[in-house]
């Protein structure tokens, strides 16, 4: 028992050891395999990243290029708008220094001729005042004088008077009428005095205004504008009639009559303008309406006589067809069995589908259906091919992917989707046409298969 414990640890070490072993050979393996793969993925790589390098640098050294670049514009640019801007705020100044030295000169001129008015109107009223002052001064010292006189003569005369009576009275009698109309003539000049003080003023004030108002021209024209504004505010009667007889006087001339009629017919023209265009714009919708009515009739009327035309073609084309074979054509050929199988009336039964055509679908299936010979059934194959033509048959002669939902009215044409009948309706009235027969679609009827 202890010699079988022995073996099995023996076994069991060597087991082990060589597991070690091979431990140690497979990790010194899989070191030199990974060491060497690392040498060769860095010698494969080695162009690479040489090549990325290159290009990488190529790149830091264009966009370093192209950023100097526009660097180099934006500040070109910026001093181009700087010099612009600065030539312009100079031409500015210039013009704004230009503008106020006129204005400033212009001021001094207007400030010194109005200037040298007020001083003269000034000094001409200051002498009017002096003079009046003056005069004033020169009517009482003349008017003391002459009481003085008269109270002397009056004594005088007293003293005559006394002296011879008879003499003396008449003496008095003169003198006291001398007196009187003195002192009338005095008091005249007192009283005149300051009347002629208030016309002198008054006089002073009209040349004034005159100066002022009347010669000069913007003056004049403020004071006409003024006049005539109160007068046409505070006189509206009277304005009527200086209305009435400037149009009367106007109209008594033949040139000025003929222009004040030219004008009233021209206002009343431009007047009458837009009226007359908005009655013309609606007639010409009107017209435009009728006329888009009349082009949809004909155009109905032409696709009614085309397709009478074309039934009436066909069946004549057929009526000939049918009398070859019946009597024209050679009686040693068989007559061929219509395209549905049956042997019969095949006049009888192709009319209807060529005055009543159908879908595109129905033909080709009977041709295919009785293209079996004795009636015998079709292979599988055959069976399948016909499933699958059936099937390409069921879609959109467009877009042939979509499988035909709409029939077309009045040829009864099943052979569009919903989405390719939009577009084509999209289309011009002239071009709305069925693409099988060209037919011109008036109606479109969705159906369910």
């Amino acid at each position: 028992m202890g010699l079988l414990n022995f073996v099995i640890t023996t076994v069991g070490k060597c087991l082990d050891v060589v597991c070690l072993l091979l431990d140690l050979n497979f990790v010194v393996v899989h070191t030199v395999l990974r060491t060497v793969l690392a040498v060769l993925t860095f010698i494969t790589n080695l162009p690479g990243l040489f090549i990325t390098a290159l290009l990488s640098l190529g790149n830091l050294i264009l966009v370093s290029m192209t950023t100097m670049a526009e660097a180099t514009t934006h500040l070109a640019h910026g001093a181009v708008s700087v010099l612009g801007s600065v030539l312009l705020a100079l031409e500015g100044l210039l013009e704004s220094l230009k503008m106020m030295g006129y204005l400033s000169m212009h001021v001094v001129l207007r400030g010194k001729e109005h200037l040298c008015r007020s001083l003269l109107s000034v000094l001409e009223g200051c002498g009017i005042a002096v003079s009046l002052v003056v005069y004033f001064t020169n009517t009482v010292v003349n008017f003391v004088l002459i009481a003085t006189q008269n109270v002397y003569l009056a004594v005088v005369g007293v003293w005559q008077t006394v002296s011879s009576p008879l003499q003396k009275v008449l003496e008095l009698t003169l003198t006291s009428f001398t007196c009187l109309y003195s002192c009338l003539a005095g008091t005249s000049a007192y009283l005149w005095s300051p009347c002629k003080l208030i016309l002198d003023f008054l006089v002073s004030l009209v040349h004034m205004f005159i100066s002022i108002f009347i010669l000069n021209i913007y003056g004049f024209l403020l004071t006409v504008t003024i006049a005539l504004t109160t007068t046409v505010y505070l006189n509206p009667g009277l304005t009527r009639q200086a209305a009435v007889y400037i149009v009367d006087y106007m109209n008594s001339f033949p040139a000025l009559r003929r222009l004040y009629l030219a004008v009233q017919s021209l206002v009343l023209a431009l007047w009458s303008i837009p009226h007359f265009l908005c009655h013309n714009m609606q007639h010409l919708q009107r017209m435009l309406r009728h006329l888009w009515l009349l082009e949809r009739r004909l155009w109905l009327q032409l696709s009614q006589h085309s397709s009478h035309l074309r039934v009436f073609l066909r069946t004549r084309l057929h009526r000939d067809n049918g009398n070859r074979i019946r009597g024209d054509g050679d009686p040693g050929q068989e007559t061929r069995d219509p395209p549905d199988g049956r042997a019969g009336d095949g006049a009888n039964q192709e009319l209807p589908d060529l005055v009543f055509p159908s879908s595109s679908t129905d033909r080709p299936l009977k041709k295919q259906s009785s293209s079996g010979k004795g009636g015998k059934p079709l292979p599988a194959d055959d069976l399948l091919m016909l499933l699958k033509e059936q099937e390409e048959r069921k879609k959109c002669v467009i877009c042939q992917d979509s499988n035909k939902t709409v029939v077309l009215l009045p040829c009864r044409h099943l052979c569009l989707c919903r989405d390719c009948t939009n577009i084509l309706l999209r289309q011009p009235i002239y071009q709305q046409n069925c693409p099988l027969c060209r037919h011109m679609i008036l109606n479109t009827m969705d159906v369910y298969l």
